[in-house]
């Protein structure tokens, strides 16, 4: 395997090198003998890209595109998939569905407003007919 590399003549408090320093010069190579091994586990997910400057922005959008031109791509990827959600068809149910319910609702409204007069009237008649009677 590959060895440490040479630690400075007075390694230690009196040159100016701190424990911490020392230890790491050991990690550079891997774990020392006789050291813990990490207790996190770790996953290698594959070499950095080597040009970052060809990091993809917007997921979805090749990177063949100008900044600018990317930005609107999926600005109107993100507009389709909205408009998507609500088709026009959904929003012609909504609104029938809103008429009929304002219609049931009118109708409602009439027979509350009958059987109320209704019932007013034949109190008043009934108080009518028994004044009558006295």
């Amino acid at each position: 395997g590959r060895v440490a590399p040479p630690l400075p003549r007075q390694a230690g408090r009196r040159s100016g090198l701190s424990f911490s320093a020392a230890m790491a010069q050991l990690w550079i190579l891997g774990v020392p003998p006789g050291a813990a091994k990490p207790a996190v586990k770790t996953c290698n997910m594959g070499k950095l890209p080597e040009n970052e400057g060809q990091k993809q922005q917007y997921p979805g959008v090749s990177t063949k595109f100008l900044p600018h031109e990317a930005d609107i791509i999926y600005g109107e990827r993100l507009r389709n998939e909205i408009r998507s959600r609500d088709p026009p068809s959904t929003r012609k149910w909504f609104r029938e569905h809103r008429k009929k319910k304002q219609e049931e609702e009118r109708v409602s409204e009439i027979y509350r407003n009958f059987r109320e007069m209704s019932r007013s009237k034949s109190e008043a008649l009934l108080a009518a007919g028994s004044a009558s009677l006295r």
